[in-house]
């Protein structure tokens, strides 16, 4: 009698024991043997290291945007990015399954052949050797200072503001940051080992954003608060239509690209334990909730703060004089030194998750492989860090360039490719091809922005 019920019993099981093994499926390459939890990310870690290279430096020109928007039409553009951003990176993920491929590349290759896979090779190439190029002079200027006053954390440390002082210049303090700092982490093979700093970078960007807020409650509590609007004003706008028009054609990218990171979601997924589609998206749906949530406390507060004096750059506005107006002077000080410090911290552990894809992506057309070993593992990663090092140093003026770039490459890894993935391999969801064709809509005319503010509208 126990014979001729186990058939059933076994049929009864079979099907939970394979949605267990499908919800335990690591994605990987076609013909890679499974190796669930072969590098131990847990899902806080992962979160924490995608949520690391989404924040960066385009945190502190998100209040200039509030500013320009009025706080309602800001913090509501903000939140439908977000939702466009989930979309298109949970698709990355899916088309990824369905296709089974354990990169962007090779999925791109699959589904566009060798032009698209090179397009997006080339660009991540743009896109983040020249945003890591932006990182290493922002920190050179937050730590050495800019002219004339050369007022930066070390020159003010050591008490000496004369770049022509070897130990104070940028060619050494930046130096010194690469060997120290840079070049460590660098050397990491395995994205569970970066996890630490990431979590430690967005702890830094929190306690960051709660500063803000703080200020903020205690100069609406002190009746200081300068004067903001919920929806865009003339005056902040420019007044004519087609300066208004213009204004808002140059906002729309910085909030737009402030939650790029599509390039490392994938390296990400494979590198989750206990891979699955399910876990997968709780890692981006965290990752992005506390990016919108840093960005929307930095960026609220920052213009609640500042008004219409909000700078383009938040940093300009947090020093100590003008922290002194909400708290006591000493305070102050102490609070700018912090922020600035903080967000060194964080942009050289974005730096580090910048490289990882960057890395991959050089080494694929280089020596065709994603992840060489042994010294070419090595001899890769340090000369990326000494090409952008010197690149860095001998042009800190090519941030305008940079930018362009950056703009348009990014665009086409975030918002065009992911798009386009979804409208191929999705045909049977009318919802999602109609919200892939968003994306790649989005993306045109982010480049077409993107390119027109950089050499023209920025000069009107």
């Amino acid at each position: 009698m126990e014979n001729e019920q186990r058939p059933d019993l076994e049929a009864l099981l079979i099907p939970r024991k394979r949605a267990e093994e499908e919800e335990e499926r690591e994605l990987c390459y076609p013909n890679e043997p499974l190796s669930p939890g072969r590098h131990g990310l847990r899902v806080t870690s992962a979160t924490a290291n995608l949520a690391t290279t989404i924040m960066g430096a385009g945190i502190m020109a998100l209040p200039r945007a509030f500013a320009t928007l009025g706080l309602g039409l800001g913090f509501g553009l903000l939140m439908a990015v977000f939702a466009l951003s989930f979309f298109s990176l949970d698709a990355l993920v899916r088309c990824a399954a369905i296709a089974r491929r354990g990169t962007y590349a090779e999925l791109v290759h699959a589904e566009f052949g060798m032009l698209g896979s090179r397009l997006l090779e080339g660009s991540i190439v743009l896109n983040n050797a020249g945003t890591m190029i932006i990182y290493l002079i922002i920190i050179a200027d937050v730590l050495v200072g800019v002219p004339p006053h050369y007022s930066g954390l070390v020159t003010n440390l050591v008490g000496i503001h004369d770049p022509a002082v070897w130990y104070v210049s940028r060619p050494v303090v930046v130096g010194a940051l690469c060997v120290l700092c840079l070049a460590p982490l660098l050397s990491l093979r395995d994205l569970a080992l970066l996890a630490p700093a990431s979590t430690a970078a967005v702890g830094v960007a929190g306690a960051f954003a709660l500063s803000v807020l703080g200020i903020a409650g205690r100069a609406a509590w002190t009746g200081r608060l300068a004067a903001f609007h919920w929806l865009p004003s003339a005056e902040a706008l420019g007044g004519s239509p087609a300066r208004i028009a213009l204004t808002l054609l140059s906002v729309l990218p910085v909030i737009s690209l402030s939650f790029v990171c599509h390039y490392n979601i994938l390296p990400l997924a494979a590198s989750l334990q206990r891979f699955s589609d399910r876990r997968m998206a709780m890692v981006i749906r965290r990752a992005l909730a506390v990016c919108t949530t840093v960005f929307t406390l930095v960026a609220g507060g920052g213009y609640m703060l500042f008004g219409p004096d909000t700078d383009a750059n938040i940093l300009n506005n947090l020093t100590p004089e003008g922290l002194a107006a909400f708290v006591p002077h000493t305070f102050a000080a102490v609070l700018s030194i912090a922020v600035r410090a903080g967000y060194c911290l964080c942009l050289v552990a974005t730096f580090a998750m910048l490289n990882w894809a960057l890395r991959q992506t050089l080494s694929r057309i280089a020596l065709g492989v994603d992840m060489p070993e042994g010294a070419a593992f090595y001899a890769v990663s340090y000369s990326i860090l000494a090409v952008l090092y010197v690149v860095s140093i001998a042009f800190p003026s090519v941030w305008g360039a940079m930018s362009l770039t950056g703009a348009t490459a990014a665009v086409m890894v975030a918002f065009i490719l992911p798009g386009a993935l979804v409208v191929r391999l999705e045909r049977e969801s009318h919802l999602s091809r109609a919200l892939g064709y968003l994306c790649v809509g989005l993306g045109l005319v982010m480049g077409v922005v993107g390119v027109a503010n950089t050499l023209w509208l920025s000069k009107l």
